[in-house]
């Protein structure tokens, strides 16, 4: 049986990642939130912006999300989660792939992308 993640260290290493990306007054919130204990509503709002904001999470990351995320199944916030950590995952793939070739047309001045 798989160990549940430490609900704590999840919301701390999101919260981290995310900091850089956030405003103020969201970063407030959220680190209040986690002052009191709400590691849930925490890591509900840091999902969030996550996904808002595209910021890149690595792999053991969204697996230890994936991995809180399951500990949830069938509960009300579930689905749209689970949906935003889809979203985050297929933006990571979508950065991780090989940038097209580049090719300067001089008659357009601009570079023009080849396959």
């Amino acid at each position: 049986m798989r160990k549940a993640p430490d609900d704590a260290a999840l919301a701390w290493e999101l919260a981290a990642t995310a900091r850089p990306h956030l405003s103020r007054v969201e970063a407030d919130r959220i680190y209040i939130t986690l002052g009191i204990g709400e590691t849930f509503t925490a890591i509900d709002a840091l999902i969030t912006a996550i996904a808002r904001n595209h910021i890149a999470l690595s792999d053991d990351l969204v697996a230890a999300t994936a991995s809180w995320l399951d500990c949830y199944l069938g509960q009300g916030d579930e689905p749209r989660l689970r949906h935003l950590l889809g979203a985050i995952i297929a933006a990571a793939s979508q950065q991780k792939m090989p940038a097209a070739h580049k090719r300067t047309d001089p008659r357009l001045g601009d570079a023009t992308h080849t396959a």
